[in-house]
Order: C-alpha cells, then structure tokens, then sequence
C-alpha cells in the first residue's frame, strides 16, 4: 500500500495503535521495576533505628538521654559503651538504661566506657 492510496481514517488507525503500544511498553516496563523513581521498592526500615513501637515515656527516656544514632563524640559510641546489651536477632543491641534499640554508632549522655 503506497502513501497515496492510505486514507485519512486508516493513517490515524495505525497512529493510535502505535501510541497505545508505546504506552502499553511504558507501563510494562514500570511494572517490572524499570520505571523512574517512583517505581522503585522502598528499602526496608533499619530494625535498630525502629522505635516505631515504643510508648511516649519510653521515647521520652531516649530524648533525656540525648540518645542519637550517629555519636559525634570521637571514641565513644554505643559498640564501646559499658551499658549495652547483647544484639538480638535481628543483630541490633540495646541499652540498660532505655528501651528500644540502639545503632552501633549511637551515643547518649551516660556513655561509659567498656571495661576490659
């Protein structure tokens, strides 16, 4: 069929079914992740900075101890403090003196350091 011989009616059958597949393309490939950014999986929320359920006092607690997940005093952070327990299964630690977990490079106001 040459250009002459294609009518008005036909061209824009032919037009719109290319843009439908264009657009069937586009959602395909959001689909299955290759889309921009709004497409992409969140990263899971970091289980040692989850305090999501601890109560007002408990979060209270943390806040008077100045608690922080990045310590900004060098050589002290919570991997060399005293008043840290053992990790849980989800490899984060605790602290003896507040609930929730701690990050290894936290800090709080009563840091003591390790013994031994």
């Amino acid at each position: 069929m040459d250009q002459s011989s294609v009518s008005r009616k036909d061209f824009f059958k032919q037009f719109g079914l290319m843009g439908l597949g264009a657009v069937g393309a586009g959602a395909l490939l959001t689909a299955c992740g290759g889309g921009g950014s709004e497409s992409k999986a969140e990263a899971a929320p970091d289980p040692c900075t989850d305090v999501s359920g601890l109560d007002e006092n408990a979060l209270a607690m943390r806040k008077n101890l100045e608690y922080v997940e990045v310590s900004a005093v060098e050589g002290q952070n919570c991997t060399n403090c005293q008043l840290v327990k053992a990790a849980d299964a989800n490899g984060c630690s605790g602290c003896l003196l507040f609930a929730g977990p701690v990050t290894a490079g936290g800090w709080c106001k009563n840091w003591v350091v390790k013994a031994g």
